[in-house]
């Protein structure tokens, strides 16, 4: 029975953290530092995850890991550096990958920080309305 109870407890302490993300240099810095982390490792799923609505509507969850399965990237190390706040919400982390300096954009989007990859890579997100041979020729992949 203590069992059960512990493992209740932290089911809703995990679930209570995973709904709500605070709104600070830290908690952005640390999800940012992770989103890349998992698009540098080709960790498809939870990158897609990170995506606002309005990115989510260009492909679906099961169509991005596809194709990136199919196509995987090897973008190099990539290391987040700074994290600003901008006007209306949102937020701009630079990084670096393979020693190119980067932007994405960020926002809480109920509750939680969402990447927008419309507004960060609108050549990419253009891609996702395409076919896939037409995606893998433009990332530069291989689809024989």
């Amino acid at each position: 029975m203590g069992l059960i109870v512990l493992l209740v407890g932290s089911s809703l302490v995990i679930h209570h953290s995973s709904r709500s993300e605070s709104v600070t240099l830290v908690t952005l810095t640390s999800v940012a530092t992770q989103f890349n982390h998992d698009y540098q490792f080709n960790d498809d799923g939870p990158v897609w995850d990170r995506f606002d609505p309005p990115s989510q509507a260009l492909i679906t969850r099961a169509r991005y890991v596809k194709w990136h399965r199919e196509c995987p990237t090897s973008p190099g190390a990539a290391r987040t550096l700074s994290a600003s706040r901008l006007t209306g919400g949102w937020w701009m982390v630079s990084y670096e990958i393979s020693d190119v300096a980067l932007r994405d954009y960020w926002h809480q989007v109920g509750g939680r920080w969402r990447f927008s990859l419309v507004r960060s890579n609108p050549a990419a997100a253009s891609l996702y309305s395409s076919s896939f041979a037409a995606y893998a020729k433009a990332v530069g992949c291989s689809t024989s």
